[in-house]
């Protein structure tokens, strides 16, 4: 890749990453605490209603256009079904069989599919830095993927949903990069949400029918959290994010996301960090210091 074609990276970029990295890796435990009781797909479909009212309130006080073209539905739908339908499917039943911090980490091996999935469908080239940075955040996951086989045996299915919803939402970041759409960042927020909803509504009335109950009060807390916070505000700024940088800087860039469910996974719900997770969130600051610092080639 050239230097010309490399992604340049501003303050308001940076602002908007440290933004969503502390928002999201603070949900992981939210979440591991709402679904430790709580049905996941009902309480992905109250998250999701929340975070589509939340930018349709936002919208509408900016008097921002919601309007999607007829000939743009098609690749809305396919954002919708890959980033917010399989990702989320994924990370919240596997969330509620794993540590949410060691969940976090299975799900940022995201970059790597991001990466994989440029090459093959895309014929991405690859530079040795990013290379670099991919191999050192699969090695995070590698490791912290070993340790809670080893010492959670009894549930290997949470570390396939996962890395599974890992793969999903890569190529969902990649499709993302290459989608030719004239709507707003804003727009396609909207309307993706409103699609994770319409999708985990279906989940629950398949699935979870029998469960259903009213959230009590920290039940609707972590709704809000997470619909009004992790999705209204945080996918506002990773979508903008995302479509202009390439998917393994936008991937990797978000890193310490998973860091901070670790931390945040230990002060709130006790959960242990071994010497293995320290390992790992040095090979995580690396990789964001690769993907971050601007390259002089």
């Amino acid at each position: 890749m050239s230097h010309s074609n490399q992604p340049t990276i501003t303050g308001v970029d940076l602002f908007l990453i440290l933004a969503v990295t502390m928002i999201w890796g603070s949900t992981y435990p939210v979440m591991k605490f709402a679904v430790t009781h709580y049905p996941p797909g009902i309480f992905r479909a109250f998250t999701f209603l929340v975070g589509a009212a939340c930018v349709g309130i936002y919208a509408t006080l900016r008097r921002e256009s919601l309007f999607i073209p007829r000939s743009e539905w098609r690749v809305v739908a396919r954002l919708g079904f890959v980033n917010m339908g399989m990702w989320h499917l994924g990370i919240i039943y596997g969330i509620r069989l794993l540590n949410s911090g060691r969940a976090a980490i299975m799900g940022y091996t995201m970059p790597v599919w991001a990466l994989l999935t440029s090459v093959l469908i895309y014929r991405a080239q690859l530079t040795a830095r990013a290379v670099l940075a991919v191999i050192c955040s699969l090695g995070a996951t590698a490791l912290l993927g070993a340790d809670e086989f080893t010492n959670f045996a009894g549930q290997p299915l949470g570390i396939v949903l996962t890395v599974s919803a890992a793969f999903f939402w890569g190529l969902g970041t990649t499709l993302l990069k290459h989608a030719k759409l004239s709507v707003s960042s804003t727009a396609l927020t909207f309307w993706t949400l409103s699609y994770g909803f319409l999708f985990f509504t279906v989940v629950a009335i398949f699935f979870e029918r029998d469960l259903w109950r009213w959230p009590n009060t920290l039940e609707w807390c972590a709704i809000a959290y997470s619909g009004g916070l992790s999705f209204g505000v945080g996918y506002t700024a990773w979508f903008l994010v995302a479509r202009k940088l390439t998917p393994v800087t936008s991937g990797l860039s978000v890193m310490l996301v998973p860091v901070i469910g670790l931390v945040s996974g230990s002060v709130f719900l006790g959960e242990q960090i071994a010497y293995t997770d320290i390992v790992a969130l040095i090979l995580i600051l690396l990789a964001m210091l690769l993907v971050l610092r601007p390259s002089r080639v």
